[in-house]
């Protein structure tokens, strides 16, 4: 079956997805999605055909899902580098964490972890070895698994440091806390991630950590008492070193 899918942002700027478009148009032939039509606050793009790789997880196979996702991230970071205008510096994306507010009800724990996942934030972004694009939200609910392999989906649109890039996929796939939380499980992504994007293993370890750190600031509405992902973020730190 062939089709279109259309979606239309609540933001007439496309919120945090408004670099990402044209970054898959330039993705194209390494596996991203086809956009056929954007405007101010929607993109029309083809229809995709089958289960996501969080879908194939979440199925009972997440070995292959984290692999695929391995080896996708690895085609659309391939050479030569893409380079594009006007996506959004990793600095720009981390810059609201660091005015973090805490309730009295924060427990001293997340309180110290999320400090220290924010120094962590600082040195990460102060020391970039290098800046690429990156899709930003790579993560096996953003792949779909098609008759033609897998296609990226739903990209932000950042610049940064390539060893973000799989870092919020340390989280993932959703729906499985137990499996995510998994020290082994942890540093088996780490291995496979790291390979994948030809990065530092530890480094990658850190940037998981400062992202989950960011993904609870955000749900957290301005002011951080509690969250779901604590243990997760303490254990980012260990794995860390932090």
């Amino acid at each position: 079956m062939y089709g279109h899918l259309l979606k239309v942002y609540r933001r007439a700027d496309r919120g945090n997805e408004a670099a990402g478009t044209g970054l898959l148009k330039l993705w194209q032939n390494r596996g991203a999605v086809r956009v056929l039509a954007d405007a101010q606050n929607s993109v029309l793009t083809e229809w995709l055909e089958g289960p996501s790789l969080g879908d194939l997880a979440r199925a009972g196979q997440p070995d292959l899902a984290i692999a695929t996702l391995a080896e996708t991230a690895q085609r659309l970071h391939r050479a030569p580098v893409i380079r594009t205008q006007g996506l959004r510096p990793l600095q720009d994306v981390f810059e609201p964490i660091f005015s973090s507010r805490f309730s009295p009800c924060c427990s001293s724990r997340l309180k110290n972890d999320m400090g220290r996942a924010i120094d962590l934030a600082k040195v990460l972004l102060g020391n970039q070895p290098t800046t690429v694009p990156l899709h930003g939200d790579l993560h096996p609910d953003n792949v779909i698994q098609t008759a033609a392999g897998p296609r990226v989906i739903d990209a932000k649109g950042y610049l940064g440091d390539p060893a973000f890039e799989l870092a919020n996929a340390l989280r993932h796939p959703n729906g499985m806390s137990a499996l995510v939380q998994q020290r082994s499980q942890i540093e088996r992504c780490l291995k496979l991630y790291s390979e994948a994007m030809n990065v530092d293993t530890h480094r990658l370890a850190q940037w998981a950590a400062a992202k989950c750190a960011l993904s609870i600031f955000w749900r957290a509405d301005a002011l951080i008492q509690t969250d779901r992902e604590a243990d997760l973020l303490h254990l980012f730190l260990e794995i860390a070193g932090q």
